[in-house]
């Protein structure tokens, strides 16, 4: 079964939206012969139902489009942001040396939300975020409290790539709010913007708290309230397995020691 009606706005027919602007994968060049692996993963903590979907996709992974948006949302307001970092996507292709004022920072913020809330309804059943925080990004567009955003750069062979990882967790402490719930509360989203790697965390339960388990300390976090400039030249850069360590860290944790200790609080 596939999305029906607009994650944002709630109209029907729906329109395909690029991940990665199409403008964009024309400036680096992508190569329309390739051929790139698609996968999720969607689990429970140390339960045996982990879902994983990998699939084999054609063409270049910068073309990769969701069919998730209306027309009036993705023509309009969405396309007016993605207009306003233009110049912002374009840098953190090459060179990556922009230094954004808070002005700019806020809306790179907002297109790096709004990109992740596109990739949660990639599969239904696995999004995590409630749809009222949806609406009201749709109208405010106001970033969630629990959105965690993170930017480093990289040094891989890739100008675009992206993962991502959705749970349900929670402590015994709180067991009882969570009986007979099964919709996803947590998701990891990456993906790479040319030189820039980006980590998206969020989970919806207040008493989890588990990012220390994620080595993030390279990355630098954009706080949204505190966060005044971003400069990409001065951000640490990370090698392939750096990258890898970060991408997987929920997946990691999910199957660790860690997950047990925070269940027994």
């Amino acid at each position: 079964m596939s999305q029906r009606f607009c994650i944002f706005c709630g109209q029907s027919g729906l329109t395909k939206e690029h991940f990665w602007p199409s403008w964009l994968g024309k400036q680096v060049g992508k190569n329309e012969a390739a051929k790139y692996i698609e996968g999720a993963v969607q689990a429970t903590p140390k339960l045996d139902d982990a879902e994983e979907s990998i699939n084999t996709r054609s063409g270049d992974v910068s073309t990769k489009k969701f069919r998730v948006v209306c027309a009036t949302c993705n023509n309009g307001w969405m396309s007016a942001l993605e207009e306003k970092v233009k110049p912002i996507l374009q840098n953190a292709c090459t060179p990556c040396d922009m230094k954004l004022d808070k002005l700019q920072l806020q809306q790179f913020s907002k297109w790096i939300t709004m990109k992740t809330m596109l990739a949660e309804y990639t599969k239904l059943g696995t999004n995590s975020i409630p749809k009222e925080d949806l609406q009201r990004f749709f109208e405010k567009q106001t970033i969630p409290e629990y959105f965690k955003i993170y930017v480093a750069k990289h040094d891989t062979s890739k100008m675009f790539a992206y993962s991502r990882t959705s749970v349900r967790l929670g402590t015994v402490a709180k067991a009882t709010s969570h009986m007979g719930k099964t919709e996803n509360n947590t998701q990891s989203t990456s993906f790479l913007l040319g030189q820039l790697f980006i980590y998206v965390f969020s989970c919806t339960e207040p008493n989890v708290n588990i990012l220390g388990n994620f080595k993030l300390n390279r990355l630098k976090r954009i706080k949204q309230a505190h966060s005044n400039q971003l400069c990409f030249k001065s951000l640490n850069r990370l090698d392939q397995q750096s990258v890898q360590n970060v991408v997987y860290a929920l997946e990691d944790f999910l199957n660790s020691s860690s997950i047990l200790s925070m269940q027994s609080r």
